[in-house]
C-alpha cells in the first residue's frame, strides 16, 4: 500500500461536509452492534454471523472491524481478512469505505505476521527451554561418570 492513494470524494463544498446517508446507515448499524455486543456478546456474535452468512454485507464489514478490539472480538483477524477481501472482490463495499478496508486489510496482515512470529518465538522458547534442561541433565551425568573415574583412579 503507498502513502498516497484515492480517497473518494464525499462532500460538497457548498454544503459543507455532509455524510452520504448509506454511510450514516452503517454508523448506525455499528453503534447497535455496540449496544447489543455490551448487553449479550455471544449471542451478538451469533446473530451478526448468521446475518452475513445470509449475505448482509454490513454486518460482515462490523464483524471485521470489530477484530480490533482487544479480547472483544467475534472473529479472529484470519477471518476478518476473508471476510474484507471476500467484500472488496464482491464489491459489495460503499467506495466511500473502500481506502479504510484497505487500510484495514493492510492492519491485519500485519497483525497476522506478528502473531505468526509470536508463536514462532514462543515455540523456539520452549525448545530452548528444553535443551537447558537436557544440557543440566547431561552435565550431571558428566559430573557422576568424572566421580566414578576418580573413584576408580584412587
Amino acid at each position: 500500500m503507498t502513502a498516497c492513494q484515492y480517497v473518494p470524494y464525499i462532500h460538497s463544498t457548498e454544503k459543507g461536509q455532509e455524510i452520504p446517508q448509506n454511510l450514516e446507515q452503517l454508523f448506525e448499524y455499528g453503534a447497535n452492534f455496540a449496544s447489543e455486543y455490551k448487553n449479550a456478546a455471544t449471542e451478538t456474535c451469533a446473530s451478526y454471523a448468521k446475518l452475513y452468512q445470509e449475505g448482509d454485507w454490513h454486518s460482515g464489514w462490523i464483524l471485521a472491524l470489530q477484530v480490533t478490539e482487544p479480547n472483544n472480538s467475534c472473529v479472529n483477524s484470519e477471518q476478518a481478512i476473508q471476510i474484507l477481501t471476500t467484500l472488496e472482490k464482491q464489491k459489495k463495499i460503499y467506495p466511500e469505505l473502500l481506502w479504510l478496508t484497505h487500510v484495514h486489510l493492510s492492519w491485519l496482515k500485519g497483525l497476522e505476521k506478528v502473531n505468526q512470529l509470536k508463536h514462532a518465538y514462543s515455540l523456539k522458547q520452549s525448545q530452548m527451554s528444553e535443551l537447558k534442561q537436557e544440557r543440566q541433565d547431561l552435565v550431571g551425568k558428566i559430573d557422576a561418570l568424572k566421580a566414578i573415574e576418580t573413584s576408580i583412579d584412587e
